[in-house]
């Protein structure tokens, strides 16, 4: 009885909600986002709770590395669907409704068991599982829903999304967090190498097409919020589905990781679905936006398999102090290699706003990125193996730290001011 009320109350109440309310496409997308980030992220968060002795479970029922299946749904629906509906019934006040939320739980875990165990400071465990999940999902269904923060919207995509197709395996087959811990362990130093680098790699395409996505198009992988410019530099300039080739691959790799044959047949009903189902209908949507400039960008990039020299639909620029000798020497390298619809341009003629470093530029949207980032996107428009740099040296997390040893070589700021 107590499963079934934590799984059929919220269900229930956000059943109510919704058909109060009648969400518009834009909220339900949101929603959609908040129910992706909650359920790929719980388990993880239960099963550190369980770890750091803070609750148990006492159940014989289904389980999701070691959460009943019944407490799972329930939760993930209430701060998934119920908790976006409400803080959009209440006219946005995201606060109160993270503050009931969490008050509701510290009111009904207690009278949980003995499917749930409460320890001492299990409060604690579940403060810090709203602050992960609730509070960041509350967010982006209310980014989603305004169409602001594209930019961090994308970014929680990669591990909502990741976390589904990839982490929830991991958990199902290792039986928990503390399972795939002992999985990893068993392995030599030189394999787990071996693992950390091939996942690394495999998933930086994907990576650096979500970014160009969100920075360059306007919109996210879902199709519900789609791109709203024709993106074909970058990642896509090389392969037409570079997060489905790096989902693909990153799922073979984790069949191997786990020796289970699974993650690798997931891998292939999504290529059978990516082909079979999505192509079509996307071909569709995709030339009825964008027209002869999609059916351009179809013909010459393939879907899986990528190109050496890119095609990029759209040129871009690069901006270097022409007198400077350092940016002279750069300008003339990237020249000799004859980079794809790449127009190196002299930073003593720039009109607009000062330039502090090098600068690359997609006119068409105004993305404009500088230094570390510029190179990156600049080697973008060379062929393939550069492309690879690139992507990796324009992750933010890697940009910023190889930024900061620039500056500290001596290729600091360079400014031109406005004229």
């Amino acid at each position: 009885m107590i499963q079934l009320a934590c799984l059929y109350g919220p269900l229930v109440g956000a059943g109510l909600l919704a058909w109060w309310i009648r969400p518009c496409k834009r909220l339900a997308t949101g929603i959609l986002f908040a129910l992706a980030w909650n359920a790929a992220l719980l388990p993880w968060m239960d099963s550190f709770a369980r770890l750091a002795g803070l609750w148990t479970y006492q159940t014989n029922s289904a389980t999701l590395a070691g959460m009943p299946l019944a407490l799972y749904f329930g939760w993930v629906i209430a701060w998934g669907i119920f908790a976006p509906l409400l803080t959009h019934a209440l006219g946005g006040r995201l606060w109160l409704v993270a503050a009931l939320m969490v008050a509701l739980d510290l009111r009904v875990m207690p009278e949980m068991e003995p499917v749930l165990v409460l320890h001492d400071h299990w409060w604690w465990g579940e403060l810090m599982v709203a602050a992960v999940l609730l509070v960041p999902s509350l967010f982006t269904a209310r980014w989603t829903a305004s169409g602001k923060r594209i930019g961090l919207r994308c970014a929680m995509l990669i591990p909502s999304f990741g976390g589904i197709f990839l982490g929830l395996p991991l958990l199902v087959e290792c039986g928990g967090y503390s399972g795939v811990m002992e999985r990893w362990a068993s392995f030599s130093t030189h394999t787990r190498v071996l693992f950390a680098f091939g996942g690394a790699v495999l998933s930086v395409p994907g990576l650096a097409a979500v970014r160009d996505l969100a920075l360059t198009g306007g919109g996210t992988p879902v199709p519900l919020d789609p791109p709203q410019r024709l993106v074909t530099h970058g990642a896509y300039a090389h392969v037409r589905n570079p997060m489905q080739l790096s989902m693909t691959s990153l799922l073979l790799l984790e069949s191997l990781f786990l020796m289970s044959p699974w993650p690798a047949v997931l891998a292939a009903l999504g290529v059978v679905y990516s082909e079979g189902i999505a192509r079509w209908s996307e071909n569709r949507d995709m030339e009825e936006r964008f027209g002869p400039a999609w059916s351009s960008y179809h013909q010459g990039v393939r879907p899986w398999i990528p190109r050496w020299h890119p095609q990029i639909g759209e040129p871009c620029e690069l901006w270097l102090d022409g007198g400077c000798g350092m940016c002279s020497e750069v300008a003339r390298w990237f020249l000799r290699r004859n980079p794809s619809q790449l127009v190196i341009r002299d930073a003593r003629e720039w009109s607009g706003d000062a330039l502090h470093r090098v600068t690359w530029i997609h006119p068409s949207s105004g993305r404009r990125e500088s230094g570390v980032g510029a190179m990156a996107m600049a080697l973008q428009h060379l062929n393939f193996c550069w492309a690879v740099v690139g992507w990796f040296a324009g992750l933010p997390l890697v940009s910023h730290t190889l930024q900061i040893c620039m500056d500290a070589a001596g290729a600091g700021r360079r400014i031109k001011d406005a004229d």
